[in-house]
């Protein structure tokens, strides 16, 4: 009778290579795919005006003044999405005396008028939240429905903000003296730094950038050099006026010095 040999270590040790190189090949068609969904959404947002690879100063889109650019890739598959500039020092003073002078201006707007532009804000932020929500996940990272999710988060903040701009009140003080009367006015201090992190590139800005300008302060932003291109777009549309809010991005120690020492 006839001899049937099997040598297990062997199917099994080619049975694992099989399932290896399936596994690769799916893994391949997965990047292959998630590839051309991340162009295909650049393309739209580039339409859209809403991707934008410059910093904001003064109202202007700019690049670094020495040319230099850092990548921001997609952490899902590693592959660039697009070049931003590596500001440094020179352009955030020049951010920070944009927002100076533009604190003459914006500071003196009466709180009905601040209020309006943030709500016009917030109005556009819901307008693209899908949009933004997909640039959120580029830039980030996190799944889309949690990207949009944080576009309402961080949109309701300039909601809420745009309402108690009308309602910074001061107070009267009953003073000791009949001839006397004590109030307190509140007024915008000026410029206001704004330091954002990567895991909510949106929101973490909005958060702080929406008191400030309510307040009648203009604010110097410098986002994540990861998670940059969510930052200011729509302010320019909403009415904001140039320079109440710049955006530098790049060398973070130079930038975060910079900010530190003019305070």
């Amino acid at each position: 009778m006839a001899r049937i040999g099997f040598n297990f270590r062997t199917s099994k040790h080619l049975l694992i290579r099989s399932s290896s190189l399936s596994s690769s090949s799916q893994s391949h068609q997965f990047l292959r795919q998630m590839s051309m969904a991340t162009q295909s959404a650049v393309s739209t947002l580039n339409d859209s005006g809403l991707l934008r690879s410059q910093g904001l100063i003064g109202g202007k889109w700019v690049q670094a003044y020495d040319g230099k650019t850092i990548q921001v890739n997609n952490p899902a598959t590693g592959e660039v999405i697009t070049n931003v500039p590596c500001m440094g020092r020179k352009e955030t003073t020049d951010a920070i005396s944009s927002a100076s002078e533009a604190f003459k201006t914006w500071s003196k707007l009466t709180a009905n008028e601040r209020s309006k532009c943030l709500r016009k804000w917030y109005d556009l932020l819901i307008a693209h939240k899908e949009d933004l929500g997909k640039l959120i996940t580029l830039e980030q990272g996190k799944p889309l429905k949690e990207a949009i999710g944080e576009v309402t988060y961080g949109a309701n903040f300039f909601e809420f903000y745009a309402e108690e701009a009308k309602r910074i009140y001061g107070d009267i003080i009953p003073a000791t003296l009949t001839n006397r009367r004590l109030f307190v006015l509140k007024q915008p201090v000026g410029v206001v730094g704004a330091i954002t992190p990567w895991n909510f590139p949106l929101s973490m800005i909005t958060r702080k950038v929406g008191p400030a300008l309510a307040c009648g302060c203009t604010v110097a932003i410098k986002p994540s050099e990861l998670t940059p291109l969510t930052a200011a777009e729509l302010s320019i549309q909403a009415g904001i006026p140039p320079g109440a809010v710049n955006v530098v991005m790049g060398n973070a120690s130079e930038i975060g010095d910079t900010l530190l020492e003019s305070s």
